[in-house]
């Protein structure tokens, strides 16, 4: 039983390992996409500039940090 509980829970950890991995490989591409494009570095919601340090600390961001907060705050408000 508590072999089979530890197997179970190794594979959900895989599972999940995996679409956090494809989740990312997605927005890897989706960053050379936007480079191919000549956006890369432009915020998707206000279209300024992304601070360098920023896309340093996380390359595939498509959000400055201005609008990432208020995604997060709006986020926030709509949670139950």
């Amino acid at each position: 039983m508590g072999d089979q509980a530890t197997a179970e829970t190794d594979r959900n950890f895989m599972l999940r390992l995996r679409s956090r991995e494809q989740k990312l490989l997605k927005k890897i591409e989706d960053a050379i996409e936007r480079i191919d494009n000549g956006l890369f570095g432009i915020c998707d919601d206000c279209g300024l500039e992304i601070d360098i340090r920023r896309l340093e600390a996380r390359p595939v961001t498509t959000l400055c940090i201005e609008c990432k907060i208020q995604q997060e705050d709006e986020e926030r408000l709509r949670e139950p």
